[in-house]
């Protein structure tokens, strides 16, 4: 029996890709995006939209979905095994963990929220994650 898993990979993906930016539009997050090819996702914190640390949103979501039993480092790596119910929870957990993201920042408070400390750039010595070395 063949399984088209790639098209499985894709549609799956897309619900959160799209599932994630439709939350994030509801709140008004205009400072965070998943983007990238369906199968792999990557989550982004805009530092000039929010006035925020991205480093610290980002840490700020990963403590509230690994509180809902998501491991999460800011990307969706999609299986063959990630069934719909996985995607909904998932999806669920987005919509309890984001209203507390858009709190913290606009309270400008983002840093306080975490129990610890903020992640860290592990490739590049950058103030901003997000943003590609500048060219000499």
């Amino acid at each position: 029996m063949k399984k088209n898993v790639q098209t499985y990979l894709a549609k799956q993906g897309n619900k959160l890709k799209a599932g994630y930016n439709s939350i994030a539009e509801k709140l008004g997050l205009n400072y965070t995006k998943c983007s990238g090819y369906d199968c792999r996702t990557i989550i982004t914190f805009d530092a000039e939209k929010s006035g925020s640390n991205p480093l610290e949103m980002k840490s700020l979501v990963q403590q509230e979905m690994i509180k809902r039993g998501i491991l999460w480092s800011g990307f969706h790596n999609i299986s063959f095994s990630h069934s719909d119910d996985d995607i909904n929870y998932t999806l669920k957990a987005y919509e309890d963990v984001l209203p507390i993201l858009k709190t913290a920042v606009e309270e400008k408070r983002v840093k306080q929220f975490l129990k610890g400390e903020p992640v860290e750039p592990v490739f590049r010595k950058v103030g901003n994650f997000n943003i590609k070395p500048k060219k000499k």
